[in-house]
């Protein structure tokens, strides 16, 4: 297995860690339940204590200096840590991070001007920004998590939903280009991971890659709604238990949607939905308490609790 951290410039034996704004609200059991996974697995991240929100939403449709300057910041924190690897667990977080940091030099100088400003030091462009999907993949390694888990998911079938920001574009991800990165059409990380936990991973999942209509919550409603509801009916079609989420804002649109899509489509459409690393979390020996499943809109623990676990 390559660690794409190898074709990025140096690694760190412990990387940055970017929060994001999700992480510490309606995100924290996606924290908490990925912070039991890298413990078990023993790998770790330190946090930057002084981030901002990245602007992975709207902020990029008002100004592209300043959907490019809020990320930057949190880029030249982490390097100010002396750290080159910089680790998200949110898509759209990882969209921001690596936009910036493929900017231009002439637009480096101006997003570095604006950080001075505001008192932070300058980015230099050296980070190295990877998903904590990516990180524990490559990082940890498949036969490392089987041997780590105590309690196969035995019995359970999962729709793994990876979301759109995952894999394109493949010029700020690099999935599909960069060595050790994902398939861009056909990822499959997030399976691999499931897999080893002891799942049975729908593979014939065709939803696993489209938009869940996050970016469409605020402007338009309806097509959010059949956003989700796509990847719900596709999740039940392919005869899933449970979906399981790679991105905080993918996670929250879908479960912000739940009675939308039940009166529009029924009740028989919905999934529930869980954090990829909420699964893992119990495939390493947690319990559901710990890794927080009871936060979940969809309240996937119930569904948990009838086949045994706890």
């Amino acid at each position: 297995m390559i660690d794409r951290s190898q074709s990025r410039g140096p690694s760190d034996p412990v990387p940055a860690y970017y929060p994001g704004c999700s992480m510490d609200g309606l995100g924290k059991a996606y924290e908490v339940s990925c912070q039991l996974v890298l413990d078990r697995l023993g790998l770790a991240m330190d946090r930057i204590v002084d981030y901002n929100c990245c602007g992975a939403t709207e902020v990029k449709n008002l100004s592209e200096e300043v959907s490019l300057t809020l990320p930057a910041r949190n880029l030249s924190m982490a390097r100010s840590m002396g750290r080159h690897e910089v680790i998200a667990a949110c898509n759209g977080c990882v969209y921001s991070l690596t936009r910036a940091n493929d900017a231009d030099e002439t637009t480096r100088s101006r997003i570095n001007s604006h950080l001075e400003k505001g008192g932070a030091p300058a980015y230099d462009g050296e980070a190295n920004v990877q998903h904590v999907l990516e990180f524990i993949h490559n990082r940890a390694g498949v036969p490392r998590v089987r041997a780590a888990v105590r309690r196969p998911l035995a019995g359970l079938k999962v729709a793994p939903y990876y979301g759109c920001l995952y894999s394109r574009p493949k010029r700020y991800t690099g999935v599909g280009v960069t060595p050790g990165t994902d398939n861009p059409e056909h990822p499959f990380f997030l399976d691999e991971l499931l897999e080893a936990c002891g799942a049975t991973v729908m593979r014939d999942y065709l939803a696993k890659t489209i938009c869940c209509g996050g970016g469409h919550a605020l402007s338009d409603l309806d097509v959010s709604v059949a956003f989700s509801a796509s990847v719900m009916n596709e999740a039940k079609r392919a005869g899933a238990d449970l979906v399981a989420t790679i991105c905080p804002l993918g996670q929250i649109n879908i479960e912000n949607n739940l009675d939308r899509i039940r009166q529009a489509y029924g009740e028989e459409t919905l999934v529930p939905v869980a954090y990829f690393t909420q699964l893992m979390a119990l495939a390493l020996g947690a319990s559901m308490r710990e890794a927080r499943l009871k936060d979940n809109f969809s309240r996937p623990d119930r569904f948990l609790r009838e086949r045994g676990f706890h």
